[in-house]
């Protein structure tokens, strides 16, 4: 090709460029926002599940703070929620699906899967229905609702169902990494943000001498004594400080209420769930739920529920438990409470 007319056309394609201004949504990586994961058309597609998801779900409240998300189980205003949202607080009220006020008493709750049963009043909105597990697998469209109550969030199956290992409590403290084993007790040097521990009292240089019964030399001793037990549990210590043998009673916190917070990954991806471990079967999904999300109805495409959505254990994970697992729950508590 001539110099001339290769000049001509390299004018004319830019010119081209100038005069057609081109449209972001032109490239092959960018949809319209309406066709996005959860844009207008595509939760229109859901239909049922959609409007399934809103009249089944309450929020829990406390004064002017969201706790939780709650799930309508049956038409006497019976619903469950997520357990470990509601710790520490003692007055509930609610807000229903089309925004009503609703008190909220809590009945009872069950340790091992972090559920709890509540009572509404008056009834509003409609029972979930249910459908169980063999009705969805690792791909499945799922969704459900966000505490704002106005919008449906949508996403996939992301994993096959298993057991989530428990955690135990933690004090929230560091420890003197200098063991010596002619001296009772283990230094604490520092004290995680949040922590249990320091909130009931305890100072940096407090030598650790006792959990329990069991006298401690080592962190090591220490270490496998507090696994022993669960977030929320009191654990009696004491304390050697100067001269003086203190004792205290310290109620552990959940690991992820303590140091997740000084981990840089969490951080970037935003708060998870003070309980996200312990549970003996979970339908794992990338839904990008809050913590305050949870409690609420995991649906599928028919609009029938799968599970409870029970923890964010990270930017892109999200534990349901499943229908099975729930039902069995909500028997145990509602045998308690004869």
């Amino acid at each position: 090709m001539i110099p001339q007319l290769r000049l001509i056309i390299t004018a004319q394609i830019l010119l081209g460029l100038l005069i057609c201004p081109i449209n972001a949504q032109d490239f092959l990586d960018e949809l319209p926002k309406s066709r996005r994961l959860n844009g207008k058309q595509t939760t229109e597609a859901f239909g049922p599940a959609g409007l399934s998801a809103k009249l089944s779900t309450v929020t829990v409240v406390s004064g002017d703070k969201a706790l939780s998300l709650a799930t309508i189980i049956d038409s006497d205003g019976y619903c469950i929620t997520k357990a470990s949202e509601l710790e520490e607080n003692d007055n509930f009220s609610g807000i229903g699906p089309s925004s009503e006020e609703i008190s909220v008493s809590l009945l009872g709750s069950d340790k091992d899967t972090d559920l709890a049963l509540l009572k509404i009043d008056p009834v509003v909105g409609k029972p979930v229905k249910w459908q169980d597990s063999k009705h969805y697998s690792q791909g499945s469209w799922v969704c459900a609702m966000n505490h704002q109550s106005n919008a449906l969030m949508i996403g996939v199956v992301s994993a096959k169902s298993r057991n989530i290992k428990g955690r135990s409590g933690v004090l929230g403290v560091l420890l003197d990494p200098k063991d010596d084993p002619e001296k009772q007790g283990v230094a604490i040097v520092e004290f995680g943000p949040n922590s249990p521990a320091q909130k009931e009292g305890i100072i940096k240089g407090d030598l650790v001498i006792r959990v329990e019964e069991k006298e401690i030399m080592s962190r090591k001793d220490l270490s496998e004594e507090i696994k022993k037990f669960a977030p929320m549990d009191e654990v009696k210590l004491k304390i050697l400080r100067g001269e003086e043998g203190i004792p205290f009673s310290v109620r552990l916190n959940y690991m992820s209420n303590v140091f997740d917070m000084l981990d840089r990954n969490q951080k970037m991806s935003g708060q998870t769930s003070k309980r996200k471990a312990g549970f003996s079967d979970v339908i794992q999904h990338e839904i990008p739920l809050q913590p305050v999300d949870m409690g609420a109805p995991l649906l599928n495409l028919q609009g029938f529920a799968i599970g409870i959505n029970i923890a964010r254990s990270d930017r892109v994970t999200t534990y349901a438990l499943p229908y099975k697992l729930v039902q069995e729950s909500i028997a145990k508590i509602q045998a308690g409470l004869k």
